[in-house]
């Protein structure tokens, strides 16, 4: 893509984005113009930090045993 391309789909994105901000103000009030929080995959965190922790009580005993 050129550069003439991509400002074009910036500048486009970005009124796409005050309109959408727009909307949300007139049902809302001046905080519809902030936009709402993206919300965390819990299942997926949850999942992560069960086996990251899994894994590290794996390689403290591992490091453990050839520490002797």
């Amino acid at each position: 893509m050129d550069e003439e391309t991509l400002n074009r789909l910036a500048v486009e994105a970005l009124i796409e984005e005050a309109k959408n901000g727009s909307r949300r103000a007139e049902t809302m009030g001046p905080s519809g113009w902030v936009k709402p929080k993206e919300t965390v995959n819990k299942r997926f965190l949850s999942s992560t930090l069960r086996n990251v922790i899994l894994s590290n009580k794996y390689r403290h005993k591992d490091n453990k045993k050839t520490n002797k």
